[in-house]
């Protein structure tokens, strides 16, 4: 809702529609918004968004980072060899799951060569968008 009243707000300050990275910025930071009340209502906004707010982020990511510290810890009880992304960052790899097995290993009759942790639930969408931005790169390499 935020961005749609910026949006909006600025195409009647500016004759035209504001570019993505304009609007994003001024959501990141709302002191660059011009009308010091709408600056103080998009901050309000952002912080308390239940759902993309910069605290539900915050959650989200130490969820996230919780849970790929107890998959090392389980994959190393049962003596896998495996590279995790920051092994596979200082390899030179630009696009790294979070894990990848050096002998890959059979689940329920699947072999498995690496493994992406997504601590969040996922829908359909969400598994397409990872598909397409994620691990169609890591299924080619």
């Amino acid at each position: 809702m935020a961005r749609i009243i910026l949006d909006r707000f600025l195409q009647d300050q500016e004759g035209g529609a504001p570019s993505k990275p304009v609007l994003t910025s001024m959501l990141r930071e709302p002191s660059l918004i011009p009308d010091q009340a709408l600056a103080n209502h998009i901050y309000q906004c952002t912080i308390n968004d239940c759902c993309y707010g910069p605290l539900v982020d915050c959650i989200k990511h130490a969820i996230g980072q919780e849970h790929e510290v107890l998959l090392r810890n389980k994959l190393k009880e049962r003596n896998l060899s495996f590279l995790d992304e920051n092994q596979l960052r200082a390899r030179g790899y630009d696009k790294t799951p979070d894990i990848i097995l050096e002998v890959p290993i059979a689940v329920e009759g699947h072999i498995v060569h690496w493994i992406e942790s997504k601590a969040s639930f996922g829908d359909d969408h969400s598994h397409r968008t990872y598909l397409n931005e994620q691990f169609w790169s890591y299924w080619n390499r």
